[in-house]
């Protein structure tokens, strides 16, 4: 019985190999969902779920949508409680603005129960504005766990944003600090999986949602550059760049130097443990193609129906990496 369900699930794998290359993205990933089901079914061990990262993480504006604005009043007052966060610089007050409940590790961990993996509990200690830094800090306060666990992490958007150092200095950088995040989190986890998630090209979002309407009465009309550049200037040099034709020639290949350096912490910190934990980049971005509706209100961050995307190419990326066997190889 036994050798059956091994060629049947061997079975299931090619066809899943062989459907890929002529489906559409989305149907591509329920197929192969689908067809490859038994694979995550499979694991029977139960799992607690770890997201670590930045504002993408936590849920920041994941309740608002580009497409369904408040009116002017409420807006109004998103908009000014909002600047006096980040002028404050109030952990607590930006906090009011994140929605862990609709961010993508949530919905990782319900859509994981759907293919039949016992998600024990769920732990999002993403902080609005971290750079790669402030994983380390997430993962200490995190302490020992004594349960086996998945942890996510996805940060690098703020360290591209936020540094104007050389190419190579801020991937020395980057390394560094996601070094000393996976050393502190493997001497607090034993017989755990790390998922490395790489950055998203954010590149490509300037050009799908420039001149988009987000509100308009009137007396007023905001386009996605307005917020950008005044509402929510999280990082207007991207847009300054973009506009000045070289945002992709600057930001493609840091992001990619990023994205590599990841490969490159798994197998160092696999070729290190001593706990019987591993670590794994997964082939997952943003909720692609890039649509209006899966956006929040300042244009940037990521609206509940992305964030449920994104979460399904995160449960696509693992059920890839459980259907070539590599999460129970040892």
């Amino acid at each position: 019985m036994a050798k059956t369900n091994e060629s049947i699930t061997k079975r299931q794998m090619g066809s899943c190999q062989k459907l890929a290359p002529d489906l559409t993205w989305r149907i591509m990933k329920l197929l192969f969902l689908w067809l490859c089901a038994g694979t995550l079914v499979s694991w029977g061990a139960p799992i607690h779920l770890e997201a670590y990262g930045d504002s993408l993480t936590a849920g920041f504006l994941a309740h608002t949508s580009l497409t369904q604005t408040p009116e002017l009043p409420e807006l109004s007052r998103l908009l000014k409680d909002l600047a006096f966060a980040f002028i404050q610089k109030n952990r607590k007050l930006i906090q009011q603005f994140e929605s862990p409940e609709k961010a993508w590790p949530h919905w990782v961990a319900r859509n994981l129960q759907t293919q039949g993996i016992d998600i024990v509990s769920i732990h999002n200690g993403a902080v609005s504005g971290s750079r790669s830094q402030g994983i380390i800090e997430q993962v200490k306060l995190r302490g020992p766990v004594p349960h086996a666990t998945w942890g996510l992490f996805f940060v690098g958007h703020n360290d591209l944003c936020h540094s104007k150092i050389e190419a190579t200095a801020l991937v020395e950088q980057f390394v560094q600090n996601l070094r000393k995040s996976l050393e502190e989190w493997d001497k607090n986890h034993q017989n755990s999986i790390a998922f490395l998630v790489p950055t998203s090209p954010i590149y490509q979002l300037y050009p799908v949602l420039e001149n988009h309407v987000w509100f308009r009465s009137e007396s007023k009309t905001f386009t996605c550059q307005d917020a950008w550049t005044k509402y929510f200037p999280y990082c207007p040099s991207f847009y300054f760049r973009y506009k000045q034709g070289d945002l992709e020639s600057y930001l493609k290949p840091r992001g990619e130097a990023l994205n590599a350096a990841l490969e490159r912490l798994a197998q160092e910190r696999n070729a290190n443990t001593q706990r019987g934990n591993r670590v794994f980049t997964l082939e997952a971005q943003w909720p692609l193609p890039l649509q209006p509706q899966y956006f929040a209100v300042d244009c940037y961050h990521i609206a509940e129906p992305g964030q449920k995307i994104f979460a399904e190419n995160i449960v696509y990326a693992i059920s890839q990496k459980l259907s070539q066997g590599d999460l129970n190889s040892q």
